[in-house]
C-alpha cells in the first residue's frame, strides 16, 4: 500500500474508532448502567430453615407482576419488608439476608422478601430501567397493599440495603402505614454511588464512567437527584429510622448516612467498624468491600439492634400520620 493511501486508511480507521466509541458512550453504555443483569436465585428460605410461601402482586404504577417470598411468624407483631440492592434479588445472598430473615422471624416478625421490578423473578418495567429508588418504591407500596388486602399484616416496617434503603425511605414518605425503616449502605449522592459501583463492576476509570453517566442524563432522560433521599428523610422527620453503615464502605461513604441523620428528628446511626486489614474478609469482598455487609460482619449485634429497634416501635400503638413532617411534601417524593 502506498504511504499516502496507508496514511489515509489509518486516519479512516481512527475516525471509525472514535465514532464507534462515541456511539458506545452515548448510545449503548448508558443503557447498561441504567439496567441490570438478573442474577439467579441460588437459595430459598427453606435453606435456612424458614417456612415460606411464594406470592405475587402488582405495584400501583405499572401493569407488571412482582414476586416475593412470604415468611410468616406465629403471632407476628408486624410485617417487615426486606428490599435488596441494585442487581440483587430476594435471596439477598451477598448480604446473608435469608439468615437475617430467619433472625427476624424468630424475633416475632413476619418477613416479605421481594424481587424489585427488573430483578430476580419479577417482571421488567415497561422501559426496563432501574432508577435510583423512586420507581421501585412503588413495588413496596404494592407489597403493603397485598399484605393488607390478604389480611396477612396491618403494621409494617422496611429493611433496605443500598438501593433498597433509598426505596425504603421513598416508600415511607409516601405511605403512612410504614412505621419504621432500617437501612444499610443507603446513599444521598446517587450519582456518586452509581459511579463507584460501576467502577467496582467494570474496573473502568472514573472519567469514562462519568462520561457515560453524563450521557445517560443528557441523552436518555436519566435523573440522578442528588438530594432526593434527603428530601424523603425531611418528609418523615419524626419517623423512627435506623441508619446502619460501615465506616469503610467504598461505594457509599459513611458521610451520606450522617447527612441523612442530620435531616431527621428521630433517626439513629450505627456505624460499624471495618474488619482488620489482614482479615480473610477482604480476600472475598472484592472492590465492593464492606458495602451492605454489616450483617455479614456482625450478625448477632445487627440482629439484636434491629430487633430492639422494631420492638420499641411495635410495642406501642400504630404510628399516625403525625410521624411525618407537617410542613411540606418532599421534592422527589411522588
Amino acid at each position: 500500500m502506498e504511504p499516502g493511501r496507508a496514511r489515509g486508511f489509518a486516519i479512516g480507521l481512527f475516525i471509525v474508532a472514535v465514532v464507534g466509541l462515541v456511539v458506545a458512550l452515548v448510545g449503548f453504555s448508558p443503557r447498561l448502567l441504567t439496567s441490570t443483569i438478573r442474577k439467579p436465585l441460588t437459595r430459598t428460605p427453606q435453606d435456612v430453615g424458614v417456612a415460606f410461601k411464594p406470592v405475587e402482586f402488582a405495584p400501583p404504577d405499572v401493569p407488571i407482576t412482582l414476586r416475593a417470598w412470604w415468611m410468616p411468624a406465629p403471632h407476628a407483631t408486624a410485617a417487615l419488608i426486606l428490599v435488596h440492592g441494585g442487581g440483587g434479588n430476594k435471596s439477598l445472598e451477598w448480604i446473608d439476608g435469608l439468615e437475617l430473615a430467619r433472625d427476624l422471624v424468630a424475633g416475632g416478625y413476619s418477613v416479605l422478601a421481594l424481587d424489585l421490578r427488573n430483578h430476580g423473578e419479577s417482571d421488567a418495567a415497561p422501559d426496563s430501567r432501574v432508577t435510583t429508588g423512586n420507581a421501585e418504591a412503588n413495588d413496596v407500596l404494592g407489597a403493603i397493599a397485598y399484605l393488607t388486602q390478604q389480611g396477612l399484616a396491618q403494621r409494617f416496617g422496611i429493611v433496605g440495603f443500598s438501593l433498597g434503603g433509598a426505596v425504603a425511605l421513598y416508600a415511607a414518605a409516601r405511605d403512612p402505614r410504614v412505621e419504621a425503616v432500617v437501612t444499610d449502605g443507603v446513599y444521598v449522592d446517587a450519582r456518586g454511588a452509581a459511579l463507584r459501583n460501576a467502577q467496582a463492576a467494570t474496573g473502568w476509570p472514573a472519567s469514562i464512567i462519568d462520561l457515560i453517566l453524563w450521557s445517560a442524563e443528557t441523552f436518555h432522560g436519566y435523573s440522578f437527584k442528588r438530594d432526593s433521599t434527603l428530601d424523603a428523610m425531611s418528609h418523615i422527620q419524626l419517623l423512627p429510622v435506623l441508619l446502619i453503615h460501615n465506616e469503610a464502605d467504598p461505594i457509599v461513604p459513611v458521610d451520606d448516612a450522617r447527612h441523612l441523620l442530620s435531616d431527621s428528628l428521630a433517626a439513629q446511626l450505627w456505624v460499624t467498624p471495618a474488619p482488620p486489614r489482614d482479615a480473610p474478609f477482604w480476600r472475598e469482598a472484592g472492590p465492593w468491600g464492606t458495602h451492605v455487609r454489616c450483617y455479614h460482619l456482625y450478625p448477632k449485634e445487627f440482629a439484636t439492634r434491629v430487633l430492639a429497634f422494631f420492638d420499641r416501635v411495635f410495642t406501642g400503638p400504630p404510628a399516625s400520620t403525625g410521624k411525618r413532617s407537617p410542613h411540606r411534601r418532599a421534592r422527589g417524593v411522588r
